[in-house]
């Protein structure tokens, strides 16, 4: 097996394992860091392919801007409710349980085969060199971003600004009682 191989499965086993952790996790914060690590796997994934732009973008807006989000909504957020419904079991004992169950980790299991086995039968006709990554891609992107749509892209950062300040004035504790 080759290295590029030997990546794709690494990355391929840590996205699905981290994206089923997502779903399945008992903590919201651990939640939260199975996605961030889903979200650099993929990242990982389009570097394999050669797409450096969409990985750089990957990283910037979703592990880093999406994620910052999340954590915000979580600590803006009424715990109360969640402290006490954490399970303290071992991992082998929730996975088990009627809640977890089997199913999503058969899931992963089963798409994992799938993505591997069309990834060796679909490798062997391609070409032994790489095609060429075209050159100009990201400067593209990057003329189209800031060309015609810096406005739109502006007024979006200034609406998702202030809805954070909402977000916080709204669950801040009135007075000192609570």
């Amino acid at each position: 097996m080759d290295w590029p191989m030997a990546a794709f499965v690494f990355l391929g086993a840590m996205v699905l394992y981290s994206a089923w952790r997502v779903a399945t996790a008992p903590l919201i914060t651990h939640a939260a860091l199975f996605l961030a690590a889903s979200f650099a796997g993929v990242a990982g994934l389009f570097f394999l392919l050669e797409a450096d732009f969409l990985a750089a973008v990957q990283l910037l807006l979703y592990a880093g801007a999406v994620m910052t989000v999340v954590i915000f909504a979580i600590m803006l957020a009424e715990m109360r409710e969640l402290e006490d419904a954490a399970p303290h079991a071992g991992w082998l004992a929730q996975l088990r349980s009627g809640r977890l169950g089997w199913a999503p980790l058969a899931g992963s299991v089963a798409l994992f085969a799938v993505l591997v086995a069309a990834y060796e039968r679909g490798a062997a006709g391609w070409p032994k060199t790489a095609l060429p990554a075209p050159a100009d891609s990201t400067r593209f992107v990057a003329g189209a971003l800031f060309g015609p749509y810096a406005l739109p892209f502006e007024v979006a950062s200034v609406l998702l600004l202030a809805a954070l300040v909402g977000a916080v004035i709204l669950t801040r504790v009135e007075g000192k009682g609570r």
